[in-house]
């Protein structure tokens, strides 16, 4: 261990400090002592350990108030630590998802809402309190998720998402499938300018059914229309089965995108947090199944599978 006041090698063990034990040194040289350096998330005085526990059980879809119960630290607490673990791997997130190389996109959005739903806002509630969508991108192949956008389902909202998904991808020509979201057809065009093989998948749903009992079943599909926008697309992959199987999973993962609970966003910024720390951690840390690997190593941008320590970390 080096002295970290004069910098010379011949310190010896001193003792433990604190209910963690840290290990103190005491250096021969300037006789002074002092702790050995530990890893820490921010300013917080959790133990990263702690601080991993905590939003392994956030990723793994438990709340906020449940979380407070098994580890006994206080909500404003565990949702500060999102906050800053969130301001972290957003860093990693722009230095990481830069250049990607893939050959097939399918985009769709996934709706929550920040505080209460559309009909029950008033004209008196801030803008971000409703319906709030998500706006995720993937590559079908590595199963990555490069870009993502939270905002209202609008025009400009749309353009946000497809210029941050134009600035994280490589130079190169690849098939993009959107669901039939009419906004896509005037962006794609506005922010890729013909680079692109685009097309749209078009669901048509039917009514419910007559007994009473479908009130929270999806409709049945009735019909699907491939419509060629731009380029030559390959039919055969013209699709958002995966997509739409990625909206599957951040119901599962976050209980703050669980239907019929209380368990909501109150905050816009919360929510924000909350999806970046998931999509680094689904890239960065989560063994698709499919792939034995995680997306960000099927995709060559990491090496080995991270954990959520070494995720929340990172700087």
């Amino acid at each position: 261990m080096t002295c970290i006041r004069c910098q010379h090698g011949t310190t010896q063990r001193f003792g433990y400090s604190g209910k963690r034990r840290i290990q103190r040194w005491r250096c021969q040289s300037c006789h002074s002592t002092f702790c050995e350096p530990t890893p820490k998330l921010g300013t917080h005085y959790t133990a990263p350990e702690t601080a991993a526990k905590v939003l392994s059980l956030m990723l793994e879809g438990m709340s906020v108030r449940a979380i407070s119960r098994v580890t006994g630290l206080h909500k404003g607490t565990i949702l500060s630590l999102m906050s800053t673990a969130a301001a972290n791997v957003t860093g990693l997130m722009n230095i990481r998802m830069r250049g990607v190389r893939t050959r097939y996109i399918q985009s769709d959005e996934i709706w929550c809402f920040v505080g209460k739903k559309r009909r029950n806002v008033r004209e008196s509630d801030p803008a971000e309190v409703g319906d709030q969508w998500v706006f995720v991108a993937m590559d079908a192949e590595t199963k990555l998720v490069p870009s993502f956008v939270i905002g209202k389902r609008t025009r400009e909202t749309t353009l946000a998402f497809l210029r941050d998904l134009q600035g994280r991808l490589a130079h190169a020509r690849f098939q993009l499938t959107t669901d039939g979201f009419h906004f896509y057809e005037r962006g794609v065009e506005d922010v890729f300018g013909g680079t692109v093989d685009f097309a749209q998948l078009v669901k048509l749903f039917g009514d419910y059914g007559q007994h009473g009992d479908e009130r929270y079943s999806p409709p049945r599909i009735t019909e699907v229309i491939s419509k060629v926008r731009d380029g030559r697309p390959d039919p055969t992959h013209i699709s958002t089965s995966h997509i739409e199987r990625q909206n599957l999973t951040m119901r599962m993962q976050m209980r703050r995108f669980t239907r019929l609970t209380n368990a909501f966003s109150k905050k816009l910024e919360n929510l924000q947090a909350a999806v970046t720390l998931y999509f680094a951690w689904y890239n960065f840390c989560r063994v698709h199944q499919t792939l034995r690997v995680t997306p960000a190593m099927q995709a060559g941008i990491a090496d080995h599978v991270w954990d959520v320590a070494e995720l929340m970390l990172t700087a």
